[in-house]
């Protein structure tokens, strides 16, 4: 009987307290209030069946615990079945509209509209694609900024000198970012002196080779990788494996360390060991050692020695060069120079000495150079020629491309 009251009382409570205030509640304070609506969304279309009397619900008992025909009906946001999501359907983007390397390298523009800045841009297009292509195939991200920095140069002149006539120059060089792999990898890629570069006895100036090591030898399109540290810091390795691009094919690999140090505030010192190996040459080193002498802020001289050493030479290979380097101006330089050359237990040991001075201008645009050589020297390739003097001319023009020169 005791809990039947209490169950009475519970429910006679609420109603005794909506009587008084029908009786103490204005109708004016009761117009002034915000009308109610509840839900506030549309009621369901189809309500259900019988729902529970608000007597049948127990008040001592949370919902959770009620059985599904005492729960009182799901607000319609509630209610999942009338709750449709709306679907977007995109057209798939077509595989030859999608931006890849050549579309995004192609933003690169001219300076100008002429054949010469249209070249310059086809080249900058071209290195950029290519490092952007061959670095994809290492991850799935794409570097624009880095790709943009890829740079190379072109250079087209040609030598003359009385002993070896004439000899048209045609180089190019570019070396290809790889920053999926790692900021220490690079690609390489270039028409350069094949032999000069796998043995790393390249002379100062790029557009017109200078003869080191007997004449100049003809020019071989390289491909390859290379190692090396961003940081220069005075003790730095190198090291690089490729292939030339001919038939048989013929690959090299090359390993090089050097040494820089300053001291008396106004010297350089500089030695280079390289090792290296071609299928077609064998094993061999070179080593370089280099003094630089700041004579003023217009004067650099600078004394070069090389010595090579390969399992196809008969003996050493030396060079010695001694070069003045002199700065008319912002964009002029001169390099006086005298060398001489030759090769122990060769018929002839002392090959070629001789004088020559070297201009180079940087022209208008900046990215072009002009480079002009004039000089005497006195070869001897073998005992039965004389020694007699043979004059040397040459020009070059060098074309440096990147997005960001």
């Amino acid at each position: 009987m005791r809990s039947f009251e209490n169950i009475r009382r519970s429910i006679a409570a609420p109603y005794a307290l909506s009587l008084l205030l029908c009786v103490f509640v204005r109708p004016s304070d009761a117009a002034e209030q915000p009308e109610q609506q509840w839900p506030a969304n549309p009621a369901p279309a189809e309500p259900q069946a019988n729902p529970p009397e608000p007597h049948e619900v127990p008040p001592d008992r949370p919902i959770s615990e009620l059985d599904e025909n005492q729960k009182p009906p799901p607000a319609p946001e509630q209610a999942k079945d009338e709750v449709k999501e709306e679907t977007i359907t995109v057209p798939p983007i077509r595989e030859d509209l999608a931006a890849g390397p050549i579309t995004t390298c192609k933003e690169i523009k001219p300076e100008q509209d002429n054949w010469l800045f249209r070249v310059r841009r086809t080249l900058a297009v071209t290195a950029c694609a290519s490092s952007a292509w061959l670095d994809s195939l290492f991850g799935d991200q794409f570097h624009y900024y880095e790709y943009l920095n890829t740079r190379g140069s072109l250079s087209v002149g040609t030598l003359w000198s009385e002993y070896d006539g004439f000899d048209p120059r045609l180089r190019a060089r570019v070396r290809l970012q790889l920053p999926q792999w790692n900021e220490r990898i690079s690609a390489f890629a270039g028409r350069v002196g094949e032999d000069d570069y796998i043995s790393d006895t390249e002379g100062e100036f790029d557009a017109l080779p200078t003869r080191q090591f007997g004449g100049i030898e003809d020019e071989s399109v390289l491909v390859g990788l290379g190692y090396s540290s961003p940081e220069r810091t005075g003790n730095d390795f190198d090291a690089g494996v490729g292939v030339r691009i001919d038939l048989p094919l013929d690959p090299y690999a090359r390993a090089r360390y050097e040494i820089v140090r300053t001291f008396a505030d106004h010297y350089v010192f500089r030695v280079r060991e390289t090792v290296f190996w071609q299928n077609s040459e064998g094993f061999g080193s070179t080593t370089r050692f280099n003094i630089d002498r700041a004579l003023s802020d217009r004067f650099l001289l600078r004394w070069n020695n090389v010595g090579k050493y390969t399992e196809e030479t008969v003996g050493l290979e030396w060079f010695s060069e001694v070069t003045l380097f002199q700065r008319l101006n912002d964009k002029t330089g001169l390099a006086w120079q005298n060398h001489i050359s030759g090769q122990s237990d060769a018929e002839v040991n002392l090959q070629r000495y001789g004088a020559r001075v070297i201009m180079r201008r940087q022209l208008t645009p900046a990215w072009l150079f002009l480079e002009v050589r004039g000089g005497i020297e006195w070869p001897r390739m073998k005992t039965a020629e004389q020694r007699d003097s043979s004059f040397e001319a040459g020009v070059a023009f060098e074309m440096q491309f990147s997005a960001d020169r």
